[in-house]
């Protein structure tokens, strides 16, 4: 009997079940319909289809330290004492990039809120009860050792991660070359500033200036993308410097992503995707 159903109906009723399956397709993450398409292991909730720390303060009742009830402020598990208190800690500060936010909140749609994961902290990590970031090693006053226990824009200095822009200020033996650039989505300097580098090799040769390679980015991608590609472009400068005989240690690399962007035009952006030489 199915022999007898006309191709062209068959084919109709196929078409139907592939966009059934479509349609049952979950939603990406913190996106949700349902509690069940948030993290179970966090016990989110599902609240105006955002995956939320908490619904009511009944979802905080064993929150606390050692189990006590906490208070669901904000749509995350609080203090009690300190929930409620209208952001004056920095909650729903508007903000472009988390560096902006205090308290160790991150920058999320455009305000300072909790984190959710530990990749909202990198390099440190998410406190999920108090939804706020730990430095590398748990401290969140910036304690740190080197520049890899810093956020990508900033500089271990005196034991404290500091933003790299209040840095520099040493005298610059080598102004022949103050940067280079980088074509559009691309982690390797053009052939023209290949050529410059090693000049650059050949003038630091001749003296022991400390050097921060500041890489930036014009303001396509999103600002996770940008970090990344600024990493990858100073690390490129920085190993190629050391192939030419300059010592590591005396390079640091500093990422920054968009933050500086200005371009607005290819003109522009082309002057946005660089990698700075910073003496200090």
């Amino acid at each position: 009997m199915f022999s007898r159903i006309q191709p062209h109906l068959l084919a109709l009723g196929l078409g139907f079940v592939a966009l059934g399956s479509a349609a049952c397709k979950p939603p990406v993450y913190p996106a949700c319909k349902k509690d069940k398409h948030c993290n179970v292991d966090l016990d989110e909730k599902c609240v105006d289809k955002q995956c939320q720390n908490c619904k009511t303060d009944a979802d905080c009742a064993t929150k606390g330290p050692n189990g006590t009830p906490w208070k669901c402020a904000e749509f995350r598990c609080q203090d009690p004492a300190t929930a409620g208190t209208g952001g004056a800690d920095g909650v729903g500060a508007p903000c472009q990039q988390t560096i902006e936010c205090s308290s160790g909140l991150v920058c999320k749609a455009g305000a300072c809120g909790a984190c959710s994961e530990d990749f909202d902290c990198q390099p440190g990590t998410c406190d999920i009860g108090s939804g706020r970031c730990n430095a590398v090693g748990g401290d969140t006053a910036g304690g740190c050792q080197t520049d890899d226990q810093c956020a990508m824009d900033e500089i271990c200095n005196m034991g404290k991660c500091e933003f790299s822009g209040a840095m520099g200020g040493g005298t610059n033996p080598c102004p022949d070359v103050p940067k280079i650039y980088f074509g559009f989505d691309n982690p390797n300097p053009e052939p023209a500033d290949q050529e410059k580098l090693k000049a650059l090799a050949e003038c630091l040769k001749s003296n022991q200036a400390q050097l921060i390679l500041e890489a930036h980015a014009d303001s396509r991608g999103t600002e996770e993308y940008n970090i990344m590609l600024t990493d990858k472009r100073g690390v490129t400068v920085k190993e190629y410097l050391q192939n030419l005989g300059i010592d590591p240690s005396r390079m640091t690399v500093v990422s920054k992503g968009d933050l500086e962007a200005t371009g607005t035009d290819e003109g522009g952006m082309k002057e946005d995707r660089r990698v700075d030489f910073i003496y200090q």
